[in-house]
């Protein structure tokens, strides 16, 4: 960042950590529904959501690497050798260990039992994680498209919001001409 890019930023009004963060709407975004009045409050639901948003936030990053790639695969030339490339492979490396960390909450989740589960599970029907828009999302960047899904129809009838495969474009590496 330039210095003068730098000193710009310290004349703004100060920000805090709390308020860059956004942590007043983050923090209370847990509204497990077994601790609403006439349900027994189950211990793990917490556990269960904040998994399961830290989830949805790491599929937002991986989102925003993947429009990155996805700008420099979609030139109509692209120069291996370039910073642009660097910086492809760097975001790709990136991907792959925010992956590493979400096989790793999984394991988090496994100190819930399945009885722990069970307690508050009836409260969430008909929801479930294989709704995740975002994931989605990432998988048809990706290059899956709907209907090679296995039971497809089932992603068909809980897509709310529409068909995902028309608002993405997956990677196109075949039309793509490397030059050095």
């Amino acid at each position: 960042m330039p210095p003068q890019t730098a000193f710009k930023y310290m004349e703004s009004e100060p920000i805090y950590y709390k308020d860059y963060l956004g942590l007043n709407t983050v923090l209370n975004s847990q509204h497990p529904r077994s601790f609403a009045e006439g349900h027994s409050p189950a211990h793990d639901e917490m556990l269960f959501i904040i998994i399961h948003q830290t989830f949805e936030l790491w599929f937002k990053q991986i989102l925003f690497e993947l429009d990155y790639i996805q700008s420099v695969f979609s030139q109509e030339k692209i120069n291996d050798n370039t910073e642009e490339m660097n910086l492809v492979l760097h975001r790709l490396q990136r991907i792959s260990k925010i992956m590493d960390l979400l096989n790793q909450q999984v394991g988090v989740l496994d100190t819930m039992t399945p009885l722990d589960f069970l307690e508050f599970r009836n409260l969430l029907t008909p929801a479930s994680g294989f709704q995740s828009v975002q994931l989605w999302l990432i998988e048809a960047r990706l290059g899956l498209e709907m209907d090679n899904r296995h039971q497809s129809a089932y992603y068909k009838r809980t897509n709310a919001g529409g068909s995902i495969q028309q608002t993405t474009k997956p990677f196109t590496l075949q039309k793509t001409e490397f030059r050095c």
